[in-house]
């Protein structure tokens, strides 16, 4: 049985999609002027990225929630550590 090849750095992905929504995915697709692969790709990669910046607001709301006096530093010294310079270029 001969199989294709597929590149090293992906996954080859299977599975049921509602056959009544089928007509518009295609018409969407069409629309877009993407294959029904690059347009699943797009959706997915950008579903994932959205999740990562909600765990990432969550965690940075959480930590901000649980900063006490003591975690605090001054603006002149946040710019400092962060290596900014106000001097006229």
């Amino acid at each position: 049985m001969k199989q294709s090849k597929q590149p090293k750095d992906t996954i080859r992905l299977n599975f049921e999609f509602p056959l009544s929504e089928y007509p518009y995915l295609k018409m969407v697709c069409a629309k877009k002027s993407l294959s029904l692969r690059d347009f699943a790709t797009h959706v997915l990669l950008r579903a994932i990225e959205e999740v990562e910046d909600e765990m990432l607001a969550q965690k940075a709301n959480d930590r901000l929630e649980s900063m006490q006096p003591e975690d605090l530093i001054s603006w002149d010294e946040a710019k400092k550590i962060a290596g900014w310079n106000d001097e006229k270029v």
